[in-house]
């Protein structure tokens, strides 16, 4: 045991010296700013972020998105007191459809780190939705136009799907949460509130593309998603079939 943590304090010691202070680096649609995590570290986000951006874009129509500014955290502190989350144990955020903040998990600071590339495209996921919605919205040159559009946002667009195709789109899903997560059979409104959405979310838009096809989110987030109009089925409906492919397929 002493051998052990005399190694994980060696290599916490080395990391501490080579991180980086205040940096930033910029690439064809994001800028990252980062502190307190490798060069490598962001360079990685960066990687992953771009190789994610015509992808996701295209598959959800997003035909323009201006400059997305990364902000990457090395500990819980910077990354609550930088969104004003406190409290939160989140590593990751969006804020509007430019802004991203991101809580940099390694060994060191969390026991189980999430892969943070995945995450990095998860939240662009939200930024994307976002911008559609809002460069789509009508009446937009209104005075009230963004507290509309606010309420509208909070009141009617999913949670679920709002998280789940983030999910999706970063490829984050684990067959044995997935299994965990479905014993209950959730329904929709249920992954409206607490964190189950993030074990099983991933399975209900995989679902809607290889019954309905690629196209169906992309149509689902501009309809603020109406089953019928995109699908042609009720919500129940809906919820049997995903419920039969999860386990069929989990």
């Amino acid at each position: 045991m002493a051998a052990l943590l005399l190694v994980y304090l060696s290599a916490q010691g080395i990391r501490h010296m080579r991180v980086a202070d205040a940096s930033q680096l910029q690439t064809d649609h994001f800028r990252i700013l980062y502190s307190g995590i490798l060069p490598a570290e962001a360079s990685a986000i960066a990687r992953q972020l771009e190789a994610n951006y015509e992808p996701v874009n295209k598959s959800l129509r997003n035909l323009y998105h201006p400059l997305i500014t990364v902000h990457i955290h090395p500990n819980q502190g910077a990354f609550n007191e930088a969104t004003g989350l406190g409290g939160s144990k989140a590593n990751g955020t969006s804020r509007g459809p430019y802004t991203i903040h991101l809580m940099y998990q390694t060994w060191f600071n969390t026991f189980f780190p999430d892969d943070m590339r995945k995450v990095a495209v998860h939240e662009f996921t939200h930024c994307a939705q976002l911008n559609i919605l809002l460069n789509e919205a009508p009446d937009r040159a209104a005075a009230d136009f963004e507290q509309r559009f606010e309420k509208r946002f909070a009141e009617q667009y999913p949670r679920w799907f709002w998280e789940a195709l983030s999910d999706y789109e970063a490829g984050m899903v684990n067959k044995w949460s997935v299994r965990y997560g479905m014993r209950s059979k959730p329904s929709l409104q249920s992954l409206n509130q607490g964190n189950m959405i993030y074990k099983v979310g991933y399975t209900a838009v995989e679902y809607m593309v290889k019954k309905w096809g690629r196209d169906k989110p992309a149509l689902f987030i501009r309809t603020y998603g109406n089953f019928r109009e995109v699908l042609g089925v009720t919500e129940a409906e809906f919820e049997e079939g995903w419920r039969t492919f999860v386990k069929e397929h989990y």
